[in-house]
């Protein structure tokens, strides 16, 4: 969900002219969110927390409410900050269930000219399959909205003043988020130790996205082990009164920002340092996968069991490709290919899924319309044979048996990950485990009937108890599952306090896997007959994804090398290799608070009287301390020796392990016994009721409210009900061509899911003569989306004289109901139909001051009703990534009919085309271009009035030529005045310098954020940080009949004289000149008092003659 949500309609139009239709360039596009299917939603309700769901999702939703509940002090203390209101959970059973939700649905990103943003105390999570990425999902999101609910929200007055005086960078935020949900992680160390040996290390504050996260998390992590967990807090509040997060870090650590980012940088070099003494990257000759982008991700690879191919899938933002590659010609061949680019969305980039039937047949698992698909591609037929796994929400990986014959998969079903044993050719299956516990990468033994598949299950059994996620283990072991014996007991063959993951089996003895043992992934071997492992790898960044062919000696990897993830292939490759590397100082950090945390967890014993006693007669028997005995199921633990001072994790025993019970003997059996010639300890004798009352701790207020909470009663479950709240408020200055400034107010509202929406504004002139109102209901639940909208436009018009007495006062009015229905494609694709019926009315309100002419009566007032609709096809894969930053492309081709009743003299049509492409130069430098082109048609086609730009202050209009659409004769009604539009933009032209029932335009534009390309740190200041230098080319023609360019038709007519004073004599000339109006500059952009200006300077060329350059001040976004 998006932190600070904005507006349905794009960013230029939020701050242009309202719904003049003249603005061309302020067209909306937009992307689309496809429903497959209906949620019905339900929720339960605690003490801080509404937690929603759907489907037989209630335990899932039980057990989530209890961890928020439990982890909410936590959170709440860390950052300092408790929120206003109940934080609402929105939990979705997969990323492809998220992805149907409209929640954020083309919401700027960046907003200005007083757009205010609120809060929402709602945040949408989906379940990644596995219990312990949905705690840390779930911890990731409501700390993330907490944050911004700090930082953005509260009472109205701060929502109203942040919206304008703060902002933050992204790694402020999101690194806080990221920080508070997960800590020092893996991902996140590996991620900066490769950064500080990069150029992009002096640019890393600059960074945005999922990298901004990522190195906003290494600062927190490195705040807290320098300063304190403390130190969050206070920076995060005093942020949050300064609206500095510089100055704040200067206030609460007393070092300046600029050397406590020089000590980040030498915290993690140092790391580095250590890292690179004893761990090496893939060599660069052993890279495989093909030059791509950095967004690229490869899910899986795979190496065919005759190690003659390869076949690896790559996901660009949920846009996928199957790819088989053969080793020995080099020949690639795309299998499958599907999804759609997501945006400012979350996407599974664990899918496609891939493994070997055989040598010829590759196994697929994608997502197709919301549900998973199995695919059997044979690479000899080039045939696929699909079947749908619709059962699972989440699959997270498959493996074949030895025939083929087979499919074991990892897959959750209810919100629990259990393995299932499924048919490949027929609709059969199997589960095999059904617990709370994640069962992961189940693999076959080669040539058996059982298993090897990671677990974090704390015991052997296969039991169903129920079992809290707070008490659910990090870690990950290794487990033996016998598809013809296994009933109730799995054998443990790793028992670490690791990850270990991803198995392989060379055969019944000996595994390959692998684990953060080290702090880095890295590829390791067990042998259960020893019960030892070796480290078989030693690379500087953790291991993705691997396979390995035994016979070929083959091994393949995916992992992130130099800030971009490829795949290495290694043909020769030692099995046997025997490496010992240090850990990581972050593993020994989590070592050692595991280690703490789990002696804080010892419960302390309160004995009894009899306690006592049988415990004072068991040490008169013992001498020394019986030692635990491991239970029967528990093979021998892992050995590897460890340097000195280094925490044996193997072999470390913790208090919950089981101990030999103490014989306990009744009292009644007890006999006297003679006490010891040993004098008594007065000083520290304790008697056998103090160690009773000793053990009673007071109850205080707060104690008792503790345990009032944390036996909360949670209610429900209750179904969902929409209710609107508002969801922004957007107030605005804007300068019509028709009716100059005006003010522009806009409101939009919706419920939680953003499934129903309302949208109001109302648009005045300063005279209050002229303006807009415009009312809109959307219902988007479905995958064919409603509307319905109500329009009201008013033009006070004062029609063009020489002579104020000629000055005639006329009042045009155009009220139209619309009626909407758009249909998706594809999430950027959709196809739109608007139905509508209005009427104009013409209102002669006289002349402007007192005429000698006798001739004063008003004309009559006129109306005419139109009925019509609107066809449209809209493409958007666009992307913005900064104030006036957009790249992608984004497109739409449409036709309007008006049908004039009774009257179908009136009636006329319009086809149009507008095609927008930015394209990213460097770092964000864009090059923007736009191409449109329309035409009017039909009894009675309206005009084009070519040049100007939009929300041009102190702007000009040219009202000369003959049938000019701006003026009218003498005792006439301009009847095309509501319909006319202004072409725009043509920089260094009067509004309307040509005009025609037609119109091409083109522009290109440069854009350089000059002060962010040269700086390396954060910019504070709003004006520079989105300041842009532009450089322009504009080029237009508009003209009524045949297309003007080819000799010998004219583009332009006038008349002498252009009065009517009565002469005898009226002379209509044809000029004979070139049809195209071009100009070129240099312009500048940036951010002034809360809205954003625009400045060029333009030399216009006409007929080939360079004109004196022109100044133009605007506002709003470009095109």
């Amino acid at each position: 969900m998006s932190k600070k949500s904005g507006f349905v309609v794009g960013l230029v139009w939020l701050l242009s002219v309202g719904f003049t239709q003249a603005q061309q360039a302020l067209e909306t596009f937009g992307k689309n969110r496809i429903q497959y299917r209906i949620f019905q939603w339900n929720y339960l309700s605690s003490e801080n927390f509404d937690v929603y769901y759907y489907d037989e999702r209630k335990k899932v939703a039980q057990d989530a409410l209890q961890y928020l509940e439990g982890e909410f002090d936590r959170i709440t203390d860390l950052i300092g900050y408790p929120p206003y209101l109940k934080t609402k959970v929105f939990l979705y059973n997969s990323v492809t269930d998220l992805q149907q939700s409209n929640v954020g649905l083309n919401h700027a990103p960046f907003a200005s000219g007083g757009e205010t943003d609120f809060v929402k105390p709602y945040v949408e999570v989906a379940h990644p399959g596995t219990l312990e990425e949905f705690k840390e999902e779930l911890l990731l999101r409501v700390t993330d909205l907490m944050i911004n609910e700090m930082m953005f929200g509260g009472n109205l007055r701060e929502v109203f003043q942040n919206s304008v005086l703060l902002n933050l960078p992204d790694w402020f935020i999101d690194g806080a988020s990221h920080y508070v949900a997960r800590g020092w992680s893996e991902d996140m160390d590996d991620y900066v130790r490769q950064l500080i040996t990069t150029k992009k290390v002096n640019k890393a504050l600059k960074l945005t996205g999922p990298e901004a996260a990522l190195v906003g998390q290494s600062i927190w992590n490195y705040i807290v082990e320098k300063y304190g967990k403390g130190s969050v807090s206070n920076i995060l509040n005093y942020t949050r009164i300064i609206r500095n997060e510089q100055r704040s870090v200067l206030t609460t650590l007393g070092i300046p920002f600029k050397q406590l980012m020089t000590d980040w940088q030498n915290f993690y070099g140092l790391q580095e340092k250590r890292v690179r003494e004893n761990y090496q990257a893939p060599a660069d000759s052993l890279r495989f996968s093909p030059k791509h982008r950095n967004s690229v991700t490869y899910t899986t690879v795979k190496i065919s069991p005759d190690g003659k191919k390869i076949a690896y899938a790559e996901n660009d933002r949920g846009r996928f490709r199957v790819i088989v590659k053969s080793l020995e010609n080099g020949k690639e061949t795309t299998v499958l290919q599907g999804g759609n680019k997501a945006f400012k969305q979350r996407v599974d980039v664990r899918v496609p899924l891939l493994n070997w039937a055989d040598a010829n047949t590759l196994g697929v698992i994608t997502i197709r319309k919301g549900n998973y698909v199995f695919w059997l591609y044979d690479l000899t037929t080039k045939s696929k044979l699909p079947r749908e796994l619709d059962q699972y929400s989440n699959i997270r990986s498959f493996d074949f048996s030895g025939n083929g014959r087979l499919a074991v998969l990892s897959a959750d079903q209810a919100g629990q990950n259990d393995l299932y044993l499924i048919s490949s050719r027929r609709d059969r299956t199997r589960r095999l485990t059904n617990d709370i516990f994640d069962d992961l990468d189940p693999s076959f033994i080669p040539n058996t009937n059982r298993l090897v598949f990671s677990s974090n299950r704390t015991s052997d059994t296969l039991a169903n108890k129920p079992v809290a996620y707070q008490r659910l283990p990090e870690n990950y072991n290794l487990f033996l599952y016998d598809l013809d014996t296994t009933r109730s007991l799995v054998k443990r063959i790793t028992n670490t306090l690791s990850k270990d993951y991803n198995p392989r089996a060379q055969d019944s003895k000996n595994f390959y896997y692998l684990s953060d043992q080290r702090g880095i992934v890295n590829l390791f071997k067990h042998n259960i007959e020893s019960g030892t492992y070796t480290q078989v790898t030693n690379f500087n960044s953790s291991i993705k994804d691997f396979d390995l062919n035994f016979y070929e000696r083959k091994l393949a990897l995916v992992m992130v090398n130099k800030l971009k993830e490829d795949i290495f292939v290694d043909n020769q490759f030692n099995w046997e290799r025997q490496i010992f590397t240090p850990a990581t100082r972050r593993k020994e950090v989590q070592q050692a608070k595991t280690i703490v945390e789990r002696i804080k967890k010892t419960p302390e014993r309160t004995l009894s009287i009899k306690d006592l006693i049988n415990s004072r007669l068991q040490e008169k028997k013992d001498s020394t301390r019986l030692k635990p005995v491991a239970p029967r199921d528990t093979v021998k633990q892992d050995t590897v020796r460890t340097k000195p001072g280094e925490i044996n994790t193997d072999e470390y025993s913790f208090e919950d392990e089981p101990a030999k019970p103490v014989t306990q003997i009744p009292l009644d059996t007890l006999k006297p016994v003679t006490p010891a010639p040993t004098n008594i300890r007065t000083d520290d004798y304790v008697f056998e009721d103090e160690v009773v009352r000793t053990k009673q701790p007071s109850e205080t207020f707060l104690t008792r409210y503790m345990k009032a909470r944390e036996g909360g009663r949670v209610s429900g479950p209750f179904r969902y009900e929409p209710k609107f709240s508002s969801e922004s408020l957007v107030t605005s200055f804007l300068v019509d061509p028709l009716r100059d400034f005006s003010f522009r107010a806009e409101v939009q509202m919706n419920d939680m899911l953003e499934n129903y929406r309302l949208l109001g504004g109302i648009q005045s002139s300063f005279d209050f003569k002229s303006g807009d109102v415009f009312a809109e209901f959307q219902f988007l639940p479905m995958t064919v989306d409603l509307s319905a909208r109500i329009d009201r436009k008013v033009i006070f018009w004062e029609t063009p004289a020489e002579e104020a007495a000629d000055v005639e006062l006329q009042k045009y009015t155009w009220q139209k109901f619309e009626l909407g229905i758009s249909y998706p494609l594809t999430v950027r694709t959709r196809i739109t139909l608007k139905p509508f019926v209005g009427y104009t009315r013409f209102v002669d309100r006289g002349f402007d001051v007192v005429n000698s002419n006798p001739q004063t009566s008003l004309r009559t007032t006129q109306e005419q009703w139109y009925t019509g609709g609107r066809a449209e096809v809209i493409y958007d894969n666009s992307l913005t990534t900064g104030m006036n930053i957009i790249e992608g492309t984004r497109g739409k081709i449409g036709v309007i009919h008006y049908e004039g009743m009774r009257n179908s003299a009136r009636s006329f049509s319009q086809a149009s085309a507008d095609i927008r492409h930015y394209q990213k130069i460097y770092n964000e430098i864009v090059l923007a271009v736009r191409g449109y082109a329309g035409t009017f048609f039909g009894n009675a086609p309206k005009n084009y009035m070519l040049g100007g730009m939009d929300n041009w202050i102190a702007n000009r209009t040219n009202y000369e030529g003959l049938d000019n659409p701006l003026t009218n004769r003498v005792g006439r009604f301009n009847e095309g005045l509501l319909f006319h539009e202004f072409a725009t933009s043509l920089r260094g032209f009067d509004y309307a310098s040509l005009y025609g029932n037609s119109v091409a335009l083109a522009n290109v534009e440069l854009r350089v954020p000059l002060i962010r390309a040269l700086t390396s740190g954060p910019i504070t200041s709003n004006f520079f940080r989105n300041m842009q230098l532009t450089a322009f080319y504009d080029i237009g023609s508009s003209w009524t009949g045949d297309i003007p360019f080819r000799e010998g038709n004219s583009v332009r007519q006038r008349v002498v004289p252009e009065d009517e004073s009565g002469s005898p004599f009226r002379i209509e000339l044809n000029e004979f000149i070139n049809p195209w109006l071009y100009s070129y500059g240099v312009g500048l952009r940036s951010m002034m008092l809360g809205y954003y200006l625009k400045f060029d300077l333009a030399w216009p060329v006409e007929n080939y003659e360079v004109k004196s350059p022109r100044f133009y001040a605007t506002l709003g976004f470009d095109f």
